[in-house]
């Protein structure tokens, strides 16, 4: 057929054009019905995703809009990671918008958990961490008491810290930079207005616990462990090894003097430790006006667990629910039973510098 017949063929109807042939395939109608359904499709999947959750009433009818969290995804080193729940920075989680949502980074600490180690420091961030404007670090980063962590700078310690809002406070814990010495200094050399938080225990207790804590990490030799009594005591004389690394935090008037060269004593927040375990909210209410926080933690937030002995916290959930969290099972040991004579020759020890001690901070506790 030639190209002038086929012309005249098509023109005729009687050879299907290309039009009509794609018209065949799928019509205007079908293609359309297909990309509804698919939007359609997709805009379900999204909006029933429970990462995202929006215009969700909670019990006081106040509507919610749940989003993922930046840090689900990034980590302060700015590593990729699967979706976690530490809800840092706490941003969207809380029906009060105490801070601006603006100008998120990472920034320098305006305030460190010093110590004292076994004192409640951890008990203390995970309370901390309910508060709206206050972001703190994942872990003990132990940058200003280990030498190679602090000589590679201010800025390798910010790239470890959680992304912030302008606003909020950003904090770190280590609970030995109150007992190492050099660390009072270095934190002076970053930020001489830093804020800091100590918490402090009955020294003996405190001790003790720092002992078992040391033994149940030592995985390996753990049953090899000599009694407390064997490492307190020097064989050679009879007298407290005061030398003995679980005992030297306790010294709080001496590190305590370290501490006061650099830094004024009204920056430098001291809670009881043995208080807050029995009344957290009284101590975590003081936390609040020390950093100049809008008082956002309650009485409320803390539930006493008969099972565990010890309160627990009760935080924001999704949909405007409160759930029950609490300390790892490691909190609240049962400390040995420690020979009376010990127990003398370390009362005796400790009376005086505790004496000192509350003389130089002007503040008594029960020891």
């Amino acid at each position: 057929m030639s190209p002038n017949n086929y012309i005249y063929h098509e023109e005729a109807g009687l050879l299907p054009s290309a039009k009509g042939l794609c018209c065949r395939r799928i019509s205007k109608a079908k293609l359309l019905g297909l990309l509804l359904c698919l939007g359609i499709a997709l805009f379900l999947l999204t909006f029933s995703s429970p990462h995202y959750d929006v215009n969700q009433k909670d019990n006081s009818g106040t509507r919610r809009h749940i989003l993922p969290k930046v840090t689900d995804y990034i980590d302060p080193a700015n590593k990729v990671r699967p979706g976690s729940n530490n809800r840092l920075p706490n941003d969207i989680r809380n029906d009060i918008p105490i801070h601006k949502k603006t100008n998120l980074r990472q920034r320098l600490p305006q305030c460190l958990i010093i110590g004292v180690k076994k004192a409640g420091t951890g008990a203390m961030v995970q309370y901390l961490k309910m508060h709206p404007d206050v972001v703190i670090a994942d872990g003990e980063l132990n940058f200003f008491d280990y030498e190679r962590n602090y000589q590679q700078g201010f800025e390798y310690y910010k790239k470890l810290m959680p992304p912030s809002y302008e606003g909020q406070i950003t904090m770190e814990k280590t609970s030995n930079y109150f007992h190492n010495k050099d660390t009072e200094w270095r934190v002076y050399n970053m930020n001489s207005s830093m804020k800091m938080i100590l918490l402090v225990r009955e020294p003996i207790a405190r001790t003790v616990s720092d002992y078992l804590q040391r033994k149940l990490k030592d995985k390996v030799t753990k049953e090899l462990t000599p009694p407390f009594e064997e490492l307190i005591i020097r064989q050679k004389n009879g007298r407290i090894n005061e030398g003995y690394p679980g005992i030297r935090p306790s010294f709080y008037y001496k590190h305590m003097l370290r501490w006061l060269k650099y830094f004024p004593l009204s920056q430098i927040h001291i809670v009881d430790g043995d208080n807050l375990v029995q009344n957290p909210f009284e101590e975590v209410h003081a936390v609040e006006k020390f950093l100049g926080l809008p008082h956002f933690i309650t009485q409320d937030r803390f539930v006493f667990s008969d099972q565990k002995g010890f309160y627990c916290m009760s935080i924001d959930g999704y949909n405007g629910t409160r759930q029950e969290q609490c300390l790892s099972r490691g909190k609240g040991r049962k400390h040995p039973d420690i020979d009376e004579g010990v127990m003398e020759m370390l009362t005796d020890l400790f009376r005086p510098l505790n004496q000192q001690f509350y003389k130089l901070i002007g503040r008594k506790f029960d020891w």
